[in-house]
């Protein structure tokens, strides 16, 4: 591999003259790669070790024929701890071709106390300041390998096997997938957010609730351009929020007259309706939620909101909503007579809106207009039920914004329909305190 020139060279010749580096000047060092050289002076500096043979002093010069792998670890890692006995096993097996050094940044006396205790025999560099500049991580265990004079990879411990190790040293193995890290990650930060950690293409599957956001209105769901599927519901009271999301599982029980509140401090959960959701006094109240997923999970993506959001305020109010079979009282859309007026007799099929508000379905399915019209009452105390069973297609005008369900009623019976109250058992969205 092509070989690079660094600006290490000095600070290294530097090292070997002073016992510890300033800090100020081990931040101008250039971290060196996988393929790069392995500068000189590196090779002959160095370094305050426990468990080195021969002294208190190591150095990679004295290794400069075997394979070399660095393993920067700590203390308080466990999985670093866990390694330790499989290389010491590697290093047994493999000690004519390879030198495991530990490197850690800990104190020697630190690291002296913890080998006695566990009796670890590999040597560990201490007191690094060095070698992390040299090689940057942002965790460990991390290990490089150092082969022919040269970086030959940067791994975590689990590609650190025998089997590896064989193949690397006979040829087989050119390279391993390079375990990289992220200086720019920030803990404190929400993931992707300002490419936090990654960036939009990384994203699999996203959820998120927040608090009212100011000047943001709409929502709705659609597939953007990437291929994502999305819910987002903006600025919603709990009951707005659940009714969105049984509305893409099941319409009619989104609406009003088909949800039971069953669940103590109404008050504390839902705002008065008379209040706009901008006021400061109900703020609170009010929320926002985004669904992503993948297209594929597009069926699957509204009762995933309905989950998401059984977890959410079952935690914050102790309420979660369900589908389940209330007896409630129902106006019943039933036959009365024959409907001989209502079968179609069109040639083709088509909607009309008039300017008069007037509807007209003309070789349309049944279920469309009792779905219109349950809709329509859809804030009458009894909800509509369909009990006619007539699936044949139906022509039929009306007025689409008749609010007096009692003329509607009388409306009906032309086309040989009626509207009966009656207590039925049906379907209803209940929200209630979890159990």
């Amino acid at each position: 591999m092509k070989e690079k020139t660094y600006k290490i060279g000095l600070l290294l010749l530097l090292m070997l003259i002073q016992t510890a580096i300033p800090a100020k000047q081990t931040q101008d060092i250039t971290p060196l790669r996988i393929g790069d050289k392995v500068p000189e002076e590196l090779w002959k500096m160095s370094f305050t070790a426990v468990n080195q043979e021969g002294g208190e002093n190591i150095s990679l010069e004295n290794y400069r024929d075997k394979l070399i792998i660095l393993d920067f670890w700590s203390t308080w890692c466990s999985p670093c701890i866990k390694a330790i006995p499989k290389f010491e096993q590697l290093q047994h097996d493999l000690k004519n071709n390879v030198q495991f050094i530990m490197v850690t940044s800990q104190s020697k006396d630190a690291i002296y106390q913890f080998f006695i205790k566990r009796n670890v025999k590999l040597p560990s560099l201490v007191n690094d300041t060095l070698l992390t500049k040299i090689f940057p991580h942002r965790y460990v265990p991390h290990e490089v390998w150092i082969k022919d004079g040269e970086i030959f990879a940067i791994t975590g411990e689990k590609d650190v096997t025998l089997d590896n190790i064989k193949q690397v040293l006979n040829g087989r193995i050119k390279s391993f997938p390079e375990k990289k890290s992220n200086f720019d990650y920030d803990l404190t930060q929400p993931l992707l957010l300002n490419d936090n950690g990654g960036g939009v293409k990384d994203l699999l599957y996203h959820s998120l609730f927040t608090g009212y956001l100011e000047g943001i209105g709409g929502g709705g769901v659609f597939t953007d351009s990437s291929g994502w599927y999305k819910i987002r519901a903006l600025n919603g009271n709990v009951l707005q929020l659940y009714q969105g999301a049984i509305r893409y599982i099941n319409k009619p029980l989104s609406y009003a007259n088909r949800c039971i509140l069953d669940f103590d401090q109404q008050e504390e959960v839902l705002p008065p309706p008379e209040v706009p959701a901008y006021s400061p006094a109900v703020r609170d109240k009010y929320y926002c939620y985004e669904l992503i997923v993948p297209v594929g999970l597009k069926e699957r993506a509204p009762q995933l909101m309905l989950e998401d959001l059984n977890r959410f305020f079952g935690t914050i109010y102790n309420i979660q909503a369900n589908v389940e079979r209330r007896k409630v009282k129902c106006w019943v859309l039933r036959k009365k007579g024959l409907i001989e007026n209502l079968v179609s007799k069109s040639d083709s099929s088509g909607i009309i809106n008039s300017d008069s508000n007037q509807v007209i379905y003309r070789k349309q399915p049944f279920q469309n207009f009792y779905n219109t019209v349950a809709s329509m009452y859809s804030k009458e105390t009894a909800p509509i039920i369909d009990s006619t069973g007539i699936t044949s297609d139906v022509d039929i005008s009306f007025q689409a914004k008749e609010k007096d369900i009692l003329k509607f009623k009388s409306f009906l019976n032309q086309y040989g329909l009626d509207l009966k109250q009656e207590l039925c058992e049906i379907d209803m969205l209940v929200i209630k305190q979890k159990e």
